[in-house]
């Protein structure tokens, strides 16, 4: 996804970050295996994986835990890895541009006619390196439940963009955007006579000999080893991506991940197969725009976003790197170029912490440090995060007022209700509860409302990832139920930007 809590867990996790202790470790295939399975067991998760390249050489591969009940995660366990999946998509459009068939600064609407923002002006301007950079004028995650288990496909999605208002300087701000990597993609299909789906796996995989990987969860093999993704330990359903595989959809395991590492670190080229050229790689791993920064020393200020990648500093050295979250999976590739060095990190669960704790561990030890320190300092902010988010639930539900109850009878509030971006939603009457259902995610938002207090209804959706939510009906002049609004506090979705209107009054 986008990536899910990743962006603010990370950054708080960063901001609690001290010196290195004393040289302690090194950084080997021991330290490797013994660190993923510390991580396992201090983290609490279910599965995890994880490869480390040195010099053009896989140094190690070690897993831990399992995939599903009674299976164990192996370095060959193929995970969705979300959001890694930008800097494929990247890569497929600098493919394009070295065979002649666009440019990074081509207009989008000279390669999609039909790609329109709400500003005319800024739909004329955006380029093709727009797409790539989340510098488009539209704030982090906004329009993501357009595809969010949805049953829109990319043509009604692209459709949609046109109504997300335009919030932040076009080229001037960060915002993190699933919705412009679909747009690449789009473009990706009209260059190459191939879907998405199919260059990645012809043009990236194949030659890469990462015979394990799919660009989709309904691309991969009945025998593959497959890992299921869990929620706070339970089990829980893949996402099946329909619209916006191009931002998060890839499954692929870290033992055919070190080949794609191994082709980054040398220049773009792997056993005599040149994917890529080393003036792609600059333009995909140079600033094209801030992000955040601080006014204290050290190096937050110099985290900036390339082309399909997050750019920073350790210790002196250039990373570029990128994390990925849905529902059940999280990854990390990170690489340092100039080293020649990299790894990458997979795990079926849903702490956002763990594998930044990998990251941080594997960086110390390199650099000399104490890395299982790292790694011990991580599970202590993990768990002073789940005594926020406890505290953030507790502060919600007391919240509720006792004894009050809706102005009208349940059967009211029923009806056909419309957000003008997003599409309908309808609210039932079964017996003596109502029921709402977003009609364009059925699958994943519905639920029956509880009353919660006055004219507020609680929501608890069959996806387990979400919060409960809060439904607020608001009325006309009249005293008609006019529409209702939706609180679900989330970071990875704006369910706030949603405005329902009753549709059949």
């Amino acid at each position: 996804m986008k990536d899910r809590p990743i962006l603010p867990v990370l950054l708080v996790a960063a901001s609690l970050l001290s010196g290195l202790a004393p040289a302690q470790t090194a950084l080997d295939a021991g330290f490797v295996t013994e660190l993923t399975e510390r991580a396992r067991q201090q983290f609490g998760v279910v599965g995890i994986e994880l490869a480390v390249v040195q010099d053009g050489e896989v140094l190690a591969l070690a897993a831990a835990g399992q995939r599903g009940a009674g299976q164990p995660m192996t370095p060959d366990t193929v995970c969705n890895i979300a959001s890694v999946s930008k800097q494929f998509t990247a890569a497929a459009v600098a493919m394009l541009i070295a065979e002649g068939k666009l440019d990074w600064d081509d207009r989008v609407v000279d390669h999609l006619p039909e790609f329109r923002m709400s500003d005319p002006w800024i739909t004329s301007q955006m380029t093709v390196r727009d797409l790539l950079s989340h510098r488009c004028g539209l704030k982090t995650f906004a329009g993501d439940l357009l595809w969010y288990g949805s049953d829109y496909d990319d043509d009604e999605v692209v459709h949609r963009i046109e109504k997300l208002p335009i919030t932040q300087p076009f080229r001037g701000m960060f915002g993190y955007q699933n919705l412009m990597f679909l747009v690449a993609g789009e473009i990706v299909e009209r260059h190459s006579g191939l879907s998405w789906e199919e260059f990645v796996e012809q043009r990236i995989f194949a030659p890469l000999a990462m015979e394990h990987s799919r660009a989709s969860a309904q691309r991969l093999t009945k025998s593959a080893e497959r890992a299921v993704p869990h929620i706070g330990g339970e089990p829980v359903d893949d996402h099946l991506f329909v619209a916006c595989k191009p931002a998060a959809a890839i499954y692929s395991s870290v033992h055919d991940l070190t080949s794609w590492m191994r082709l980054l670190l040398a220049g773009g080229e792997l056993d005599g197969t040149r994917l890529l050229s080393a003036a792609a790689l600059r333009e995909m791993w140079k600033p094209h725009v801030q992000i955040g920064g601080g006014d204290g020393p050290g190096t937050r200020d110099f985290r900036s976003y390339g082309l399909g990648w997050f750019l920073s500093i350790d210790r002196g050295n250039k990373v570029v790197e990128h994390d990925g979250g849905m529902p059940g999976f999280l990854s990390k590739l990170s690489l340092m170029p100039a080293e020649r060095f990299g790894f990458v990190v997979l795990n079926n669960g849903n702490d956002g912490v763990v594998n930044e704790g990998i990251k941080r561990a594997i960086y110390a030890a390199r650099a000399g440090g104490d890395g299982f320190a790292e790694l011990d300092r991580f599970a202590e902010i993990a768990k002073r995060i789940a005594r926020r988010d406890a505290s953030e639930v507790a502060r919600r539900e007391a919240q509720r007022l006792e004894g009050t109850k809706p102005r009208l009878p349940l059967a009211d509030y029923t009806g056909r209700y419309e957000d003008e971006t997003y599409g309908p939603a309808e609210v039932t009457l079964d017996g003596d509860a109502l029921h709402v259902v977003l009609l364009p995610s059925r699958r994943r938002l519905h639920g029956t409302m509880s009353h919660w207090h006055d004219d507020t209804f609680r929501v608890d959706f069959p996806d387990r990832f979400l919060p409960f939510a809060l439904f607020r009906f608001d009325f006309d002049f009249a005293g008609k139920v006019a529409g209702f609004r939706i609180d679900c506090p989330i970071a990875d979705f704006d369910f706030g930007a949603l405005d329902f209107r009753k549709r059949d009054r």
